[in-house]
């Protein structure tokens, strides 16, 4: 019975999942084994739109590998590349680097994984795809995470961040920028920098306000990233309101019963209700609902060491050392040697004790060099950031410079524009004064001269008339003349009518 025992704990230490929430896994369907549907790929292949078959290609394999036996993982591989071919894939190579990096990852060959998405990477980046650039390097920042390489995880999910802000106009939502910010935080959080973890989860729920499906869908794995952090930092008030926040009805996820089981029994934690907390744990191992994970025996061992069940703490810890899972890090392994030490102090075991504290010590030492190392990287983040902060203002102080510049221009033409006006309008008052004084000394002169001359001509003959002793015979004489006269005083009135209407 005992030997089951033993055998049963092994096999779910080995099953143990990476337990902080990944945000992309979040939004995904918990994967299945499945082979190829070639009917779906081939559907995807031929979609005309770039953005929507990149975006459902790389779901769709990412998918297929991790729902594919390890024995599968070639041939899985040689189909998809052979698909690529046939439907002729622009940046098929990018494609076909994905699978096979993340088909190594599978295998947990992290090296051979980096080195094949990393390639996919620099061809995506010469060919300045933003949107390719942006997922290799969130998949790199996965792989890196399970390699354990967190400064290089935090970095890529950095520049990632950087290339979504490229895509804003692709996008409809701030999903991925939140989700990179989750991932960023659950970085920071397994390195200890509780206040810088909780600072991401900020901005990823600021980023997700305006946002009601999102949020609906990521709420759930910022509030369970929170309470991880408070309950690290001991503060049972705002675990409390978490994991009353956990438990809405607004909230979806896959791992939610998970979520909100784990943080319950880390309120029991907290309130010291170790027997209670033991009990809980147990009972959660059991059920069939419930994702374990190594959390639980490491938790589980503190409850049992806190209760004074020494023997039960000490078998439970060096099974977690055994098995080496990927949430034993430096900091988790620190506190694993020194309560093996305290055990061994407790029961009088003197220099196993002195040997745990020693191996403690070294975790600490290693501890240490990642702290500084994530907060070398941390402070470069600043730095990034700091300086795309100032970029922004320096791209938006010369557009507002240039539209001054504009403003000023537009102002200068109106002013040249209206000064031009008002120059031709005096101008031509001007020559409408010259031409009215013009037209005046014109009209004057033939008043003077030719009326006057035809009028005095016309009274002239008059007069002779008048005083003549013959009239009929000296009308005979002078009438051609005196309508001569008559007709020209006529045309020159005419004249002088015309000099008038003219413009």
């Amino acid at each position: 019975m005992l030997k089951r025992l033993i055998i049963a704990l092994i096999l779910i230490v080995f099953s143990g999942q990476f337990v902080h929430a990944n945000a992309w896994q979040v939004v995904g369907v918990q994967p299945k084994n499945q082979i190829i549907n070639k009917d779906t790929l081939k559907e995807i292949l031929t979609l005309q739109d770039t953005f929507l078959r990149q975006k459902r290609l790389i779901t769709f394999t990412k998918n297929c590998v991790q729902g594919a036996d390890s024995s599968q993982l070639v041939a899985l591989q040689d189909t998809f590349d052979s698909y690529f071919l046939k439907y002729n894939l622009p940046n098929r190579e990018i494609f076909s680097l994905f699978v096979k990096g993340v088909s190594y990852n599978k295998l947990r060959d992290y090296k051979s994984a980096e080195t094949y998405v990393t390639r996919a990477l620099q061809i995506a980046q010469k060919n300045s795809r933003n949107y390719l650039s942006f997922l290799m390097l969130s998949h790199l920042g996965f792989i890196l995470t399970d390699k354990g390489d967190y400064i290089g995880a935090i970095y890529n999910y950095r520049l990632a961040t950087i290339e979504v802000k490229k895509l804003k106009d692709n996008f409809k939502d701030n999903r991925r920028e939140a989700s990179l910010n989750i991932n960023i935080s659950d970085l920071f959080y397994k390195s200890g920098f509780y206040s810088q973890s909780l600072n991401y989860l900020d901005r990823a729920w600021k980023l997700l306000l305006n946002d009601s499906t999102s949020k609906r869908l990521l709420s759930s794995v910022i509030f369970y990233n929170k309470s991880e952090n408070f309950f690290r930092m001991n503060k049972l008030d705002s675990l409390k309101e978490y994991y009353k926040r956990l438990n809405g009805s607004e909230n979806e996820n896959y791992k939610l019963f998970t979520y909100r089981k784990r943080v319950g029994y880390y309120i029991t934690l907290l309130q010291h209700n170790y027997d209670l907390a033991i009990t809980q744990i147990k009972d959660l191992q059991k059920s069939k609902d419930y994702v374990v994970s190594s959390l639980e025996n490491q938790h589980l061992a503190d409850a049992y060491y806190m209760s004074g069940q020494l023997d039960s703490a000490k078998h439970i810890i060096e099974k977690l050392l055994i098995a080496d899972t990927e949430n034993n890090h430096p900091e988790i392994k620190y506190h694993l040697y020194e309560t093996l030490a305290w055990i061994a102090g407790k029961k009088g075991d003197y220099k196993t004790s002195s040997y745990n504290f020693m191996l403690a010590l070294k975790q600490s030492q290693e501890n240490n060099i990642r702290l500084t190392q994530v907060g070398n990287i941390s402070s470069q983040i600043k730095i990034d950031e700091t300086e795309s902060l100032y970029q922004q203002k320096a791209e938006v102080y010369k557009r507002e410079r240039l539209w001054l510049l504009f403003i000023v221009l537009i102002a200068a033409l109106s002013i040249i524009a209206i000064g031009l006006f008002y120059r031709n309008v005096k101008q031509k008052r001007h020559y409408e004064r010259l031409l009215f004084e013009a037209k005046k000394e014109e009209l004057a002169f033939i008043n003077s001269h030719e009326i006057r001359k035809h009028l005095t001509n016309i009274l002239g003959m008059i007069d002779i008339l008048k005083n003549s002793e013959n009239r009929v015979e000296e009308y005979d004489q002078i009438e051609s003349f005196l309508y001569q006269s008559a007709s020209l005083l006529d045309e020159s009135i005419k004249n002088i009518s015309e000099k008038l209407n003219e413009d």
